[in-house]
């Protein structure tokens, strides 16, 4: 982490005595950004990213930067140009990707909340393997100006915290629209630390079957997730099993989206693009021109992404881009549908608890697999852009298991009032 303190702005702000870090994929002014890449050596952003400005105006104080994967392209900790983040709960063990860092920082005590960005899971999965709560709010509810994207359509950024409700207290200071980014509209702002109060009683509850038993899948996280749920019925919420077969074509239909688009970004838009009314960093842009295209210091996985992406753009244009977006429109219908019938679907965050840092000798396979084995059950709500929220729901071999709800658009106090009853009760920490 950087070591240099930023002064907060508003001492009696609501994150005031907050300590706070930045993923290094986030703008700060005036303090270096590397993007876990080695295209970024050098580059000092001019501006701040709106969630850093309205963190500082609350009072928060920033007290540094975190690592992150590089280019935030990775689930794992393995990719990073300059470092590997360790799992606090076990040296050698990713912390999960691509927001690596935070998830450390926090899960290690060193401070109880830090933004993170989630484009396929990249908050919610190193929020279950580290044992922390992780939020990827409804597109749009927050915005993304002054954050290295990797593909508009599945750009989101919130809040990664020790607790649920100081999780909620983060999402209060940084939701709500700035008037720049095009991923904005109309968000739907609520006051998320109280409505947390409200209870669960009566909630409906529907335990998402195609989110277990996943060739990856580990028995024990499994059990304990289903154990959550069977908590929660106990603690007054109306617990069902509901089924969404399309889930199972969840990967297939993000990864168009997304190797699509963030091969044209790193390829042909200096790593952001053109083609909306955004902020454009030109700095951020220039300094990626100057850098040029040399792609032989990218990871395996980057590596293997681009191919792919470059090996289909050639056989059908940005045909397949365009299927993967009108596709993901019928899967948020699917999922709306479900939702019709149930206030909030659980599953599991990941098919497993963390895994081994794969060596750097390691065959490409491994990096591979350890880059993408842990998406099966986050990517969908990246391109149907519901809210998910991952939290803690007990320790296996001693390592964290991470349980997911997943709500309406716009309807992320229903999901803190569950995780705060939840993570009250404490039945997490006793099995």
């Amino acid at each position: 982490m950087v070591a240099e303190v930023f002064d907060s702005r508003n001492r009696r702000g609501k994150l005031a005595g907050k300590r706070i870090a930045i993923k290094d994929s986030i703008m700060v002014a005036g303090v270096p950004m590397l993007s876990g890449s080695m295209e970024l050596q050098g580059y000092v952003p001019q501006m701040d990213a709106i969630v850093v400005r309205r963190i500082l105006e609350a009072g928060g104080e920033i007290v540094g930067k975190t690592h992150c994967e590089y280019f935030c392209l990775s689930g794992g900790s393995h990719t990073n140009a300059y470092t590997q983040v360790q799992n606090p709960h076990r040296a050698g063990y990713t912390p999960g990707g691509s927001s690596t860092g935070s998830a450390a920082a926090v899960a290690a005590g060193e401070l109880p909340m830090a933004p993170g960005a989630d484009q396929a899971g990249s908050i919610r999965l190193p929020a279950s393997f580290s044992g922390i709560v992780g939020l990827k709010p409804t597109y749009g509810l927050v915005p993304y100006t002054g954050i290295a994207p990797i593909e508009p359509f599945i750009d989101h950024v919130g809040p990664m915290t020790t607790t649920v409700m100081d999780n909620a207290l983060m999402l209060e200071v940084i939701a709500g629209a700035d008037g720049y980014d095009p991923r904005q509209h109309n968000p739907v702002v609520s006051p998320y630390t109280q409505d947390i109060a409200e209870g669960i009683k009566g909630l409906r509850v529907g335990v998402f079957k195609e989110g277990f038993g996943h060739p990856n899948s580990e028995g024990d996280v499994d059990g304990k997730v289903r154990a959550a749920a069977d908590a929660l019925a106990r603690l007054g919420a109306n617990v069902e099993d509901v089924s969404v077969l399309a889930h199972l074509n969840g990967v297939a239909i993000w990864g168009v989206i997304a190797l699509d688009g963030l091969t044209n970004l790193i390829t042909a838009g200096n790593g952001f693009g053109i083609g909306r009314a955004d902020v454009y960093p030109t700095d951020f842009m220039d300094h990626l021109y100057r850098a040029g295209s040399d792609r032989r210091g990218l990871p395996a996985s980057i590596k293997g992404m681009l191919l792919t992406s470059t090996l289909a753009t050639r056989q059908r244009g940005h045909a397949l881009y365009g299927k993967g977006v009108n596709l993901a429109r019928r899967l948020r219908a699917q999922y709306d549908a479900a939702l019709s019938q149930f206030d909030v679907l659980l599953l599991p965050t990941t098919p497993m608890k963390a895994t081994p840092i794969p060596n750097v000798s390691a065959d490409i396979d491994l990096h591979w697999q350890r880059a993408t084995e842990m998406l099966a059950n986050t990517c969908a709500f990246d391109i149907t852009h519901h809210p998910a929220i991952s939290l803690p729901c007990g320790m296996s071999d001693g390592l964290p298991v991470g349980m997911m709800l997943v709500g309406l658009h716009f309807e992320e106090s229903t999901l803190f009032r569950l995780a705060h009853v939840f993570e009250s009760s404490q039945h997490w920490a006793t099995r």
